[in-house]
């Protein structure tokens, strides 16, 4: 077990003045032969070899600071966590290592998803160790596959409650998919625009958010997000196929680093097969081909979809990379060049707008088949007359009624600063943001009100944007939003929308 003292004193702005951090760690008296011992189980047996790899975060923010948890699921150091536990600076403590210093590499406040890239100690010390202690990879936990997760299976919540440290709790898997709100009104509805939690009932406490919930195959199967006050044993994580689905666009890999390589996995499967090969790009270039599957890189043996998202993040513009697949199922290894092709600084430029522009977004209007499985696809966009409002809403002007109706708006955004930027729309029910004719953030389906972005890369000046729009029933709401970086996203405001004036 652990026991930590900390003392955190004054801090200014975005600095740390004084922490002092002692940790001390004292180990476990079992028999000189643990795995004989009647007290030996699966469950002991997995907290030994994970321990290591789960970490207690402190953040440290303008307005005060904030303790979770998170684990390490890369060997060369990148931590896992959930949004709300982030800040501005991080420590983090991990066993037999000093408090080391975390930077943010990513986070989607959408899905209370975070990742860390750890670095060297965080505080100076006279004869403190050299980062790393021993020269080793961090020890990690691999994710598991959700298809997989049994309703009933005993799992382990690893975190730092209250910022004590590592503290291990159990329980079962409650409920493997369920989304919020009550059961009744979901079954009337299309519940697949709903976010799905992991429900168990493992003890859970402040502080707890970012840990892992793992099952007894030493898998994460969650990441610990939240609870419901005044109800016990109810806890929630952000399951693990959200996870892996989110976990490249944390990392924004080919955006943040400006290269493209045309490659598409599958981020569910347990192998890096490969699903997609883009046209003209390295990868189409190389000869790769869909139904391949990756299994080295440079010659260092890839694990699952998680170490290829981040290998890549490793890479930079103009290197070259060479990949090992497997073409049949004879295992027949052939080596493929990739060189990484540089994408200019801006790969979304601004539009040299000819004609005068005017204040204001175009919207149509028209209504739909409550049948008809998608209303947000391509043959069902509104063909209504124009008109022209100030900002995408639920409720334009000459509204045609009350449910079932579909809105389109068109124009321009106005971007001042060059820069990634997230890029998406608030919406209940179901939503659709395309930035120069690409879509960039996919909030479809009937769902009650949520946040759904994605990452452009774009130089001042207006840029094309169209946003899709549906109401099924009840509630209705459309806003649009804009983030720089990972900063928290901000409503977009009338003044920087626009809509070309026609001769």
């Amino acid at each position: 077990m652990y026991s930590i003292t900390n003392m955190l004193t004054h801090f200014s702005g975005n600095s740390i003045v004084s922490v002092l951090a002692l940790v001390s760690v004292h180990s476990m008296t079992l028999a000189d032969e643990p795995e004989l011992s009647a007290r030996w189980t699966p469950a002991t047996a997995v907290i030994r070899d994970l321990q290591p790899a789960v970490g207690a975060v402190y953040s440290f923010r303008d307005n005060g600071r904030a303790s979770g948890s998170g684990s390490l699921v890369d060997p060369r150091g990148f931590l896992l966590t959930v949004a709300h536990v982030v800040g501005d600076q991080h420590v983090v403590l991990l066993g037999g290592r000093p408090p080391l210093r975390a930077s943010l590499i990513g986070k989607n406040p959408e899905f209370d998803l975070a990742v860390l890239e750890l670095g060297g100690p965080a505080f100076n010390r006279p004869g403190a160790p050299d980062y790393p202690l021993d020269g080793k990879p961090f020890a990690f936990i691999r994710l598991g596959i959700a298809d997989e997760v049994m309703l009933g299976e005993t799992i382990l919540n690893l975190g730092s409650p209250g910022g004590r440290g590592i503290v291990v709790t159990s329980g079962i898997v409650s409920a493997t998919s369920i989304a919020g709100g009550n059961a009744l009104a979901l079954a009337t509805q299309d519940s697949n625009g709903f976010q799905q939690y992991l429900q168990f009932d493992a003890a859970s406490n402040p502080g707890n958010s970012g840990g892992a919930i793992v099952n007894l195959d030493a898998q994460q199967i969650g990441v610990v997000t939240s609870s419901i006050r005044g109800e016990e044993g109810i806890h929630f994580a952000v399951p693990i196929d959200v996870v892996r689905r989110c976990l490249a666009d944390l990392l924004h890999c080919e955006l943040r680093h400006r290269y493209v390589s045309g490659i598409e996995i599958d981020p569910q499967r347990p192998d890096v097969m490969v699903t997609g090969v883009a046209t003209d790009s390295p990868a189409f270039e190389s000869g790769l081909q869909i139904g391949e599957e990756v299994v080295a890189v440079d010659g260092r043996r890839l694990r699952d979809p998680i170490d290829w998202e981040f290998t890549k993040f490793e890479w930079k513009p103009d290197q070259n990379v060479i990949l090992t697949v497997r073409r049949t199922s004879e295992e027949k290894q052939t080596e493929l060049d990739l060189p990484i092709q540089l994408i200019p600084r801006n790969r979304d430029g601004g539009i040299e707008v000819d004609e005068s522009v005017a204040a204001g977004l175009i919207c149509r209007t028209s209504v739909y088949d409550p049948q008809i499985p998608d209303p947000l696809s391509d043959d069902q966009r509104p063909k209504g007359t124009p008109q022209v409002v100030a900002l995408p809403t639920a409720t334009p002007p000459n509204l045609p009624r009350d449910d079932h109706y579909e809105l389109g708006f068109e124009g321009l955004i106005e971007i001042k600063e060059a820069g990634l930027y997230r890029l998406g729309a608030k919406s209940d029910d179901g939503s659709k943001v395309y930035f120069h004719d690409r879509l960039v953030a996919d909030n479809g389906g009937n769902h009650a009100s949520q946040l759904r972005t994605g990452w452009i890369d774009a130089a001042p000046g207006k840029h094309p944007i169209r946003i899709e729009y549906y109401e099924d029933e009840g509630n209705e709401l459309l806003e649009l939003y804009l983030a720089k970086g990972d900063d928290e996203p901000r409503l977009i405001q009338a003044s920087e929308l626009f809509h070309v004036v026609a001769p």
